[in-house]
């Protein structure tokens, strides 16, 4: 008869048993899967739709793998994370546009599920609050036990950061342990654990404790970083700073564009490309270039296209020397200059990509 009470000894072997099994499974499949994913970019069978569609399932693989095999699936697709960022470092220039794509759809699917975690977490709460509200308020032990797992990881991220990092001061260890929101994987190895025999009692009990972890290590961070560090002038200004630097080299693009010979109406559609990267075009004017696209397939001859096209491309060459003379200048914040420049370089891939072409 199962109780949801397992054996000191045995869960420790289990657990050994499943962190270091997923570990190794995980290692060992992600290095298989990265060299396949290496030989394919380097063939000529290399389609970025596919290799796209291996790198979002490689994470479900590897996890209901680990599953099937007994071992702890999160820590498979965690320690094959690992390896696959570092593959990422070595080999971002082989396909570039597949690289982009790539990393576009994992910073949306860490947002997503980030925020999902939490919906989750919300969701459990409040069955476990509803159903078991008398025990709760009876037995603080969840909120004691998460207590102490909370300075446990405050102690070990601590030895991590004193012994292991490059830095190994004393104020980098403690910046380290209280950074970053704990338990969210641990949350979803909680939800992995329900089937295996733990009781529903000990499972809402364990969601609690890791409530109180999560909690607390988003609380103590607000509060002791607000007291230890320093207030980040830069980064208060930095939306006010890009606004700023945005609009002057808009204005740098559009006189360039005034000095070229074009027609007017070239000129006309080029200026207002330009307005559009900071948001300066009114909604009668988007209204009014919709209508005329849309009406009139011809408003452009393909003599016009291409000199649209060459106007753009010599607007964005002005906007980035302007950039360029304000760093080598060191007039401005070198990130500041880094945002702006990936933003033009991205609205020129829209003119000249012949796979992303909007002209």
């Amino acid at each position: 008869m199962q109780t949801g009470q397992v054996a000191f000894e045995k869960n420790v072997f289990l657990f050994i048993f499943s962190a270091g099994g997923g570990i190794a499974l995980g290692t060992i499949l992600s290095l298989m899967i990265m060299a396949f994913r290496q030989f394919l970019v380097r063939s000529s069978a290399n389609v970025i739709s596919s290799q796209t569609l291996i790198y979002l399932l490689t994470p479900f693989c590897i996890y209901f793998l680990a599953e099937k095999v007994g071992v702890s699936g999160i820590i498979a697709v965690v320690t094959a994370g690992l390896v696959h960022n570092s593959e990422t470092t070595r080999s971002r220039f082989s396909s570039p546009r597949q690289m982009h794509l790539g990393m576009q759809l994992v910073n949306f699917s860490n947002a997503v599920l980030n925020s999902f975690v939490f919906v989750v977490l919300g969701l459990s709460l409040e069955r476990i609050i509803f159903d078991q509200r008398h025990n709760i308020s009876n037995s603080l032990r969840w909120l004691i036990i998460g207590g102490l797992v909370y300075f446990l990881l405050l102690i070990v991220r601590y030895v991590y950061a004193r012994f292991f990092i490059v830095d190994c001061t004393n104020r980098t260890a403690v910046l380290f342990a209280l950074g970053g929101v704990h338990g969210t994987v641990t949350l979803a190895m909680t939800f992995s654990i329900l089937n295996n025999g733990i009781s529903q009692v000990l499972f809402n009990e364990i969601i609690l404790i890791e409530t109180v972890v999560i909690i607390l290590s988003m609380l103590m961070s607000t509060v002791i970083f607000k007291i230890l560090l320093p207030v980040d002038v830069d980064e208060l200004n930095k939306a006010t700073q890009l606004k700023i630097l945005r609009n002057e080299l808009v204005i740098v693009g559009i006189q360039h564009v005034k000095t070229m010979k074009l027609s007017d109406k070239v000129r006309e559609i080029v200026i207002y490309d330009l307005r559009d990267q900071v948001q300066k075009n009114t909604l009668n004017a988007f209204f009014n270039q919709w209508r005329s696209v849309t009406t009139d397939k011809t408003t452009l001859t393909s003599i016009q296209s291409v000199e649209q096209r060459r106007a753009l491309m010599q607007a964005f060459d002005a906007e980035r020397k302007f950039l360029y003379d304000l760093a080598k200048n060191h007039m401005v914040n070198s990130e500041y200059i880094y945002d702006l420049f990936s933003e033009i370089l991205l609205s020129e891939s829209l003119v000249l990509d012949p796979q992303n072409q909007v002209i």
